[in-house]
């Protein structure tokens, strides 16, 4: 198993499927090896989403696909 660690700047939430990661409170979960975890931003009201960085993410899609082939930290940016 590897370790899922999701960082965030400004305000929102980062959720995650398979379930595991709610980040306003979870931010760290393991996962079983060779898995694909999807992580979802949600921007707080009037708060924009800017992008990810990390774990294989970039860009400013709300989602993004982590491969769980190593332990992985993921910034979400919220302005």
């Amino acid at each position: 198993k590897y370790t899922l660690t999701v960082t965030r700047s400004g305000l929102g939430t980062v959720t995650s499927s398979p379930k595991g990661i709610s980040c306003g409170t979870q931010c760290s979960r393991t996962f079983a090896t060779g898995s694909n975890v999807t992580l979802t931003a949600k921007p707080a009201k009037k708060h924009l989403f800017l992008g990810w960085s990390g774990g294989g993410c970039s860009g400013t899609a709300v989602t993004c696909v982590v491969p769980m082939t190593s332990d992985q930290t993921v910034n979400a940016s919220f302005n």
